[in-house]
């Protein structure tokens, strides 16, 4: 690779972290970017600038130019012997068929990125298709298999340590729980939201979930905290210029007042909702609306007006059908859906299967982290009947916690459950007490101790090993991090 190909190489990479707040000026630097490699011959340049025009012309809401634009990328790389960016290539055109409301061709994408992905090792693509296909899932109407497909993502992007697209997928998950009406799973799954996003800054998540909140507690009829939430959620909307939050928020406020009993406020706020979602909504959120102002109307009593807004609202969802079966006839639909489902099923069991065992590992008894803090809680609420312990393993290379995983997998029994609980810890969950799993630290520790570390390349501190009973174990991760911190503390002053 030549100077001038290394230099539009790092700025291309550049580029990617601003496509979301800045999609018009990344646009036009990525198309010189692309005008410069066509000029060097430099193909691969070419593709990527290509690409980050694409998802700027997503974040602008341009379909159709991006739909050109990722075409353009496509047929270049096929002139290429190579398919490292293709699953990306797929999922962005999922992305604008999704946005124009095609979703049986969005979905048919999305199945290709998943197997694509799948060969080339992409994990961020394949949660990109799992989230993508629960979502074709949630607007077809299939809640449930909505919920395991983004279920599944979450485990996927746990055990993978993706945080931000454990959040989005937290997010979308809490969606399903909604239109389930499972508020209370919902609350604790927006929590997990939280969490993962706390390191990621992204101003649309952070008001879909306060959003989300408010739905949440609505549907407890909480009615001072679900109004905290969507006003919250509104604010974040309106001061970032969030468009489609902005619309979402004031059917959410909308919900609020009609469960106040106030109709007209409920009202005034739908038609604030229907003239934001009318510049560039498709039919989901103005369906919504419509719906909506059929019941606030009906609660008026203004009859005739509800039935106008229930004409709007049928119109609305038969246009949605209508594209997306206006490819192909009715049965071929319904046909070509069966198929497509089949294929997403077979590969979404296929990713299950990969992520509740490693076939190369053999670790069958390595659980995400979410379980294991979930089970720990479950055996700590046995008390006296408890019959579990806990040893932690800390050491900040995680070079030598994937040894220390195989050596401590090698002595687990099938009731004992291992866990990486954060990037520089791993945690067992050891069914046994007293001097049985004192033992069974004692041999642990001493393996850690004279494995040959050397042999990896490995010569730094050997890792921690801590055991402890389970009743005085933490509750939390942050909960652990701090005894250890004051015990540390606690350890230098006694010095």
């Amino acid at each position: 690779m030549d100077k001038s190909q290394r230099l539009l190489e790092v700025e291309i990479e550049q580029l990617k972290d601003k496509i979301e707040s800045e999609p018009e000026k990344v646009w036009a630097i990525a198309e010189q970017c692309a005008a410069r490699s066509a000029q060097i011959l430099y193909p691969e340049g070419e593709i990527q600038s290509l690409i980050i025009m694409s998802r700027c012309a997503w974040c602008s809401m341009d379909y159709r130019k991006g739909l050109k634009y990722i075409k353009e990328a496509h047929s270049k790389l096929s002139a290429l012997d190579t398919d490292d960016l293709l699953p990306e290539i797929l999922h962005i055109h999922a992305l604008h068929y999704w946005g124009q409301a095609k979703y049986y061709s969005a979905q048919q994408y999305w199945i290709n990125a998943l197997e694509q992905s799948a060969l080339v090792d992409e994990v961020e693509v394949q949660l990109e298709a799992l989230i993508g296909l629960g979502n074709v899932w949630r607007i077809t109407h299939e809640y449930q298999l909505a919920k395991s497909t983004h279920e599944l993502a979450v485990k996927v992007a746990n055990n993978a340590r993706i945080q931000w697209l454990e959040g989005k997928a937290r997010i979308l998950l809490a969606w399903d729980l909604y239109l389930l009406n499972n508020f209370v799973e919902m609350l604790s799954v927006l929590d997990g939201a939280t969490e993962a996003l706390r390191h990621h800054n992204d101003n649309t998540w952070l008001a879909e979930v306060w959003d989300f909140r408010g739905l949440a507690l609505l549907g407890l009829e909480r009615i001072e905290d679900a109004e905290e939430a969507t006003n919250k959620a509104h604010e974040l909307a309106i001061q970032h210029n969030l468009v489609w939050m902005k619309t979402h928020s004031f059917i959410s406020r909308a919900r609020v007042e009609l469960l106040r009993k106030r109709p007209n406020a409920a009202a005034k706020l739908l038609v604030q909702a229907e003239q934001s979602a009318v510049a560039f909504d498709n039919g989901e959120l103005l369906s919504q609306i419509c719906f909506q102002q059929s019941r606030v109307a009906e609660e008026s009593g203004n009859f005739k007006l509800a039935l106008e807004a229930f004409q709007k609202y049928r119109k609305h969802s038969t246009t949605m059908l209508r594209e997306q079966t206006a490819r192909v006839s009715n049965d071929k639909a319904r046909a070509s859906k069966r198929q497509l489902e089949q294929r997403a099923r077979k590969l979404i069991n296929r990713i299950r299967g990969q992520h509740e065992f490693d076939p190369e590992k053999q670790m069958t008894q390595m659980v995400s982290e979410t379980y294991w803090w979930e089970q720990l809680i479950l055996f700590k609420t046995e008390l006296k009947r408890s019959n579990h312990s806990v040893i932690i393993i800390q050491h900040p290379d995680s070079r030598y916690l994937d040894v220390c995983a195989e050596l401590t997998h090698s002595i687990c029994n099938k009731q004992d459950m291992l866990s990486r609980i954060s990037s520089d810890r791993l945690g067992l969950l050891l069914a046994d007490k007293g001097e049985a799993a004192l033992s069974v630290f004692q041999i642990l520790a001493k393996m850690i101790e004279i494995y040959p570390w050397q042999r990896k390349g490995l010569e730094c501190s050997l890792p921690k090993v801590i055991y402890q009973d389970i009743l005085s174990f933490p509750f939390t991760l942050e909960q652990l991090e701090e005894s250890q911190k004051q015990e540390e503390q606690h350890g230098n002053d006694t010095q």
